[in-house]
């Protein structure tokens, strides 16, 4: 990122911090509940497929400020990647699968809110990781049929794959109405675009979603005194009913029940077929035998890295996921395996 890239960032985030300043207290987790209220606070931490919310979850479990937060993940297929990668920064993690957080898994997540809810030593805030093909409207509808209070919609955007969205008319809609939820929109990955891309993306932002302020992250980083209780900061407009989306997307499970062939996965991640729009998983390879690795793809970006388990802890199963426009799944036909 450039100076000049910099210095805009650092003015924004100043202008929004003092914005919303608060008299200082000994304790964070005091802090967060002057400004929310009495009760456990619920953040929606919505986005787009790719766009980084599993590693903004994780750095807001691992961050040093003093709060006990739990997570609920809501991610799609039998395989659920994002909670395994989410249990290793936290004990209070539940996850659900299949993705559809405002019909058939309301609920189980209403039932798990409550678990956290109703514990002898309840957490500071609940952060619920939306697939990214969920309406946020729909997961928060659930929140406030629960009794609890939501305290924010946090819509996640890819900054380099932001203008691919929203010029496909499969998935314009639904990217459309992640950001008519939310009330704070922050565009992650802005290290992979200029500054001219990141002042383009910044004022198209500004147009489709009005009056949310827009905070640039790289890597996922955000601080959890902006995420949690984006409500009193942010602006929304009324997003409507939740729309279904189930019909538009699909997804097809891939379990893998042995080592898979380097080079013809390679040349699977670089040629996706058409329709498929997100891969994630654990693989591991007959060159490295023992090692797994966790694998990403948003189109043809994807990248590779080794599985580091802590001592102890359960190693997540080879198995991959696959998410894309219905009707095309069967074009999806997995790489070689030994």
């Amino acid at each position: 990122m450039g100076d000049g890239a910099r210095v805009r960032r650092l003015v924004t985030e100043w202008e929004f911090l003092v914005s919303t300043l608060q008299p200082p207290t000994s304790n964070p987790a005091e802090q967060l509940m002057d400004r929310v209220g009495v009760g456990i606070g619920v953040t929606v931490l919505a986005g787009f497929l790719g766009s980084g919310k599993t590693t903004m979850l994780r750095h807001l479990l691992q961050g040093s400020h003093g709060l006990k937060l739990a997570a609920v993940v809501n991610d799609v297929g039998a395989v659920n990647i994002d909670a395994a990668l989410v249990a290793q920064s936290s004990e209070d993690v539940v996850e659900l699968t299949n993705g559809c957080s405002c019909c058939a898994l309301g609920a189980d997540l209403g039932r798990a809110l409550e678990t956290f809810a109703t514990q002898p030593e309840p957490s500071d805030g609940i952060i619920i990781e939306a697939s990214g093909i969920a309406d946020p409207a729909g997961i928060a509808t659930v929140v406030a049929s629960g009794g609890l209070r939501l305290d924010g919609v946090v819509s996640v955007v890819d900054a380099a794959a932001m203008d691919t969205w929203i010029g496909n008319p499969a998935t314009a809609d639904l990217f459309q109405r992640q950001l008519d939820a939310a009330h704070l929109i922050v565009l992650n990955k802005a290290d992979l675009i200029d500054d001219t891309g990141q002042r383009a993306a910044m004022d198209r932002l500004g147009t489709m979603a009005p009056g949310r302020p827009v905070i640039l992250t790289e890597q996922g980083r955000l601080d959890p005194e902006v995420a949690l209780g984006a409500a009193l900061r942010g602006a929304r407009s009324d997003p409507g009913v939740a729309a279904h989306e189930a019909n538009r997307f699909a997804t097809k499970t891939i379990p893998l029940d042995g080592p898979i062939d380097r080079h013809a996965f390679a040349i699977f991640l670089g040629n996706p077929p058409a329709g498929l729009l997100r891969m994630k998983g654990f693989v591991e390879t007959i060159e490295a035998p023992g090692q797994l690795w966790l694998v990403q793809s948003v189109g043809r970006l994807w990248s590779i890295e080794p599985v580091k388990s802590a001592p102890g802890a359960i190693s997540p199963l080879p198995g991959l996921v696959m998410i894309g426009i219905a009707g095309t799944e069967q074009a999806w036909q997995p790489f070689a395996k030994v």
